[in-house]
């Protein structure tokens, strides 16, 4: 039973979304899943407008792990909460794209990308990384990972249906997203993912470490794709990297060989909050 997930949560400690998500693998998949979000235009400049990602990414991505992990595996009144806060804030972020398009967070189709993205790089990491799900399961993955989507602003029943259906959603909207020049916007978002910045706590080693992060996100973010992602922001091509590939399979396989040995304690979705919040208090 994964620690520290409230029995009456939206996902509760019996839900397989529970066990995945408190993976430590599953923040491997965060850069990949903002790359996703902001490659909408309407997205990435709300972030650039409205929120502090430019200053601080990885301090921005705490925060969504943090809201996340109340709306999912809090007590409902906590549950209740964050998803009102999340609104509140939601309902002030409007404006217009580079291109004059309109927009606002409260739109139910960008609010389904948004979690789409975090939906798919669940799905992504846990074959990668977990392997522990067969085809039911991973349907299973996505059955209670779409329980959020009406905290997230996504109405009930606007989901695809199952999984299948998912991975069509999903490929056309990457085609449609990626297959074309991405905004300023974006890539200005993507350089800031990409490449944390020093962490001033590390002193002169704080450089070196940034370089091996940066190295590190932009290994895993080509692991797990799609293709289209890669070449939209100039990631290395994967076929043309062997050397990469053979240790990325030997990492992966690793996880997979471990990751079902791996005690309740250090499955526990908690941990990966604190584990971000340390993170980026680290590089701030």
């Amino acid at each position: 039973m994964p620690i520290g997930v409230d029995r009456q949560a939206l996902l509760g400690p019996g839900t397989v979304a529970a066990r995945v998500l408190g993976h430590p693998a599953v923040l491997l998949g965060g850069p990949r899943a903002l790359l996703l979000q902001v490659a909408h235009p309407s997205v990435a400049a709300a972030v650039v407008a409205h929120s502090s990602f430019r200053a601080d990414p990885y301090l921005r991505l705490a925060r969504t792990f943090a809201v996340m992990h109340e709306i999912s595996f809090g007590s409902p009144d906590r549950s209740e909460t964050a998803a009102a806060g999340l609104a509140e804030v939601h309902r002030r972020v409007r404006g217009r794209t580079d291109a004059g398009i309109p927009y606002s967070a409260r739109d139910p189709d960008l609010a389904l990308w948004v979690h789409a993205t975090l939906i798919d790089t669940a799905l992504a990491v846990e074959r990668r990384y977990l392997g522990e799900l067969d085809r039911a399961g991973r349907d299973r993955l996505y059955e209670e990972l779409t329980r959020m989507g009406p905290a997230l602003g996504v109405p009930a029943g606007m989901h695809p249906p199952d999984r299948v259906a998912f991975g069509r959603y999903m490929a056309t909207m990457e085609d449609r997203l990626l297959g074309r020049e991405l905004g300023r916007d974006s890539l200005e978002i993507a350089r800031g993912v990409l490449n944390p910045p020093p962490a001033g706590r590390l002193g002169p080693l704080g450089p070196v470490a940034a370089r091996s992060a940066a190295r590190l996100v932009e290994a895993v973010t080509v692991d797990l794709g799609p293709a289209l992602l890669c070449r939209a922001y100039g990631l290395p091509d994967p076929h043309r990297e062997p050397a990469a590939r053979l240790v990325l399979g030997m990492v992966a396989g690793g996880s997979r060989l471990t990751s079902p040995r791996l005690p309740a304690v250090l499955r526990d979705p908690g941990n990966l909050v604190r584990l971000t919040d340390r993170l980026a208090r680290l590089v701030a």
